[in-house]
């Protein structure tokens, strides 16, 4: 179970290629028949991709951290996107353990994302995740 001692702790997931295939795949998916994308855009939620998936995803698997997943609920999530991500664009993605806070019977993880740009190092994304667990504290 996560506590204070995990607080810093991260995650990186270096050279994530935003891929056309994959953008146009994305894209197609979430629009449905609707195109609201431009050919070589990316969409906004695309960042679950190359910066979220990646890094969190380490996070998960990571058995000295141990999140329990069964009783794990995603409390909330914010992201902004400082600069355009485009396709082509190679970026290293990283997320933190900023937070754990015990209540009750829960524990509160506080998760902060980032993605910048290989070439110039603009941040193409950053966000906060909050998991909340039962069972916890």
């Amino acid at each position: 179970m996560p506590d204070q001692s995990h607080v810093g702790r991260s995650y990186k997931a270096l050279g994530q290629v935003v891929d056309q295939q994959h953008v146009a795949a994305f894209a197609a998916a979430i629009a449905g028949d609707d195109t609201p994308f431009a050919a070589g855009t990316v969409p906004p939620t695309f960042a679950a991709v190359y910066c979220v998936f990646p890094t969190m995803g380490q996070l998960f698997a990571d058995a000295e951290v141990g999140l329990d997943m069964a009783h794990l609920v995603h409390g909330e999530q914010h992201f902004e996107w400082p600069h355009l991500v485009c396709v082509g664009d190679v970026v290293d993605a990283n997320c933190t353990i900023v937070s754990v806070e015990q209540k009750r019977s829960l524990t509160y993880v506080g998760i902060d994302v980032e993605a910048v740009r290989s070439a110039d190092g603009a941040t193409v994304c950053r966000g906060y995740s909050l998991m909340v667990i039962r069972g916890g504290g």
